[in-house]
């Protein structure tokens, strides 16, 4: 997540330095063109125009819906925020246990938590079929030096006894599995008397919730945007940029054959914008995929783990994660 107020220059000329390059080159070419045979090629800016406006409500349209999917990408982690202090509050106040320290039942239920929170994290940062990593938004990240990820064994060896972490290690979706030693410590704990049923019914309710927010994220994972609306916004974006010159050197031209060279700078405008507009939209439709706008996991999972372990009344909690040139992850 990209967290200044304003994006720097460097970052904008990043995504566009190529495109403005060939913007300058083709609508150059084509002015001198016009200008050294006398005869503008260009036609009509009636149709351009009509193409322009459509493709700005298709564009729109699916900004709004790569909008929506990010932001319901984000709730979804802040739902998993406040169910994992619910968790914790839970835990440290309904679990009736003599038990204290590091190997009590109360830091196993909470530490195995923050594995499992860390576990989705991972598991959504995978790398999926239709997601390209060869883009401009993974470079600025890769480029500023920013590494939000270690690997699954690592992670759980952190958190967890070792045969517990290999078992997890395992299985095709280790948080799930997470989740379900949550669920069957929480039954012995029961049965042995150390929580009340009612009580129990609560954090129970507590785990299921944790099972919801993680599908929702799995669902937004591993259904992406429809290719029809992505490929096609594309394909509009760039018939409109390759007519558009044709229709401004044919205006430009009925003030003069001097006027023609105009067209350059007002095509490089109009082609950027709409060339933006079209790269907004292929930025926030894939939220997990560790690229520059995506849902800081990283981040709120360390927010998540403070939170927790200074309810344990820990001593070694690390430091919040900050943003690295203004990159927070």
């Amino acid at each position: 997540m990209y967290t200044a107020r304003e994006i720097k220059l460097r970052i904008v000329l990043s995504f566009s330095w190529k495109m403005l390059l060939f913007f300058f080159f083709y609508s150059a070419v084509l002015c001198w063109i016009s200008v050294w045979t006398g005869v503008p090629l260009g036609f009509s800016f009636v149709p351009i125009g009509l193409i322009g406006t459509a493709v700005a409500f298709y564009v729109g349209f699916k900004n709004n819906s790569s909008y929506e999917r990010l932001w319901e990408a984000r709730k979804v982690w802040g739902a998993i925020v406040n169910a994992s202090r619910t968790w914790g509050a839970f835990t440290c106040t309904y679990i009736q246990s003599e038990e204290t320290g590091e190997g009590s039942v109360k830091a196993r239920l909470i530490h195995r938590h923050i594995a499992y929170i860390n576990a989705v994290r991972i598991q959504l940062r995978s790398k999926s079929v239709w997601n390209d990593l060869n883009t401009v938004e993974h470079h600025v990240v890769e480029a500023q030096h920013i590494d939000p990820d270690q690997s699954m064994q690592d992670m759980l060896a952190r958190f967890l006894p070792e045969n517990e972490a290999a078992y997890y290690l395992q299985r095709k979706n280790p948080a799930t599995h997470i989740m379900k030693a949550q669920a069957s410590e929480l039954d012995v704990e029961f049965k042995a008397g150390r929580i009340r049923e009612r009580f129990f019914f609560h954090m129970m309710n507590v785990l299921q919730e944790f099972y919801n927010q993680q599908g929702a994220a799995e669902r937004i994972k591993n259904f992406p945007f429809p290719r029809q609306y992505a490929y096609f916004s594309k394909v509009f974006v760039w018939l409109f940029i390759i007519a558009l010159p044709f229709g401004l050197i044919n205006e430009f031209a009925k003030l003069g054959n001097i006027f023609i060279w105009l067209a350059i700078p007002s095509y490089m405008v109009i082609s950027w914008v709409f060339y933006t507009m079209e790269i907004v939209g292929d930025t926030s439709e894939n939220p997990f995929e560790n690229a520059l706008n995506d849902v800081p996991m990283t981040s709120i999972c360390r927010t998540i783990e403070i939170d927790l372990r200074e309810m344990l009344k820990e001593t070694n909690i690390p430091a919040p994660i900050t943003p690295v040139n203004n990159i927070l992850m």
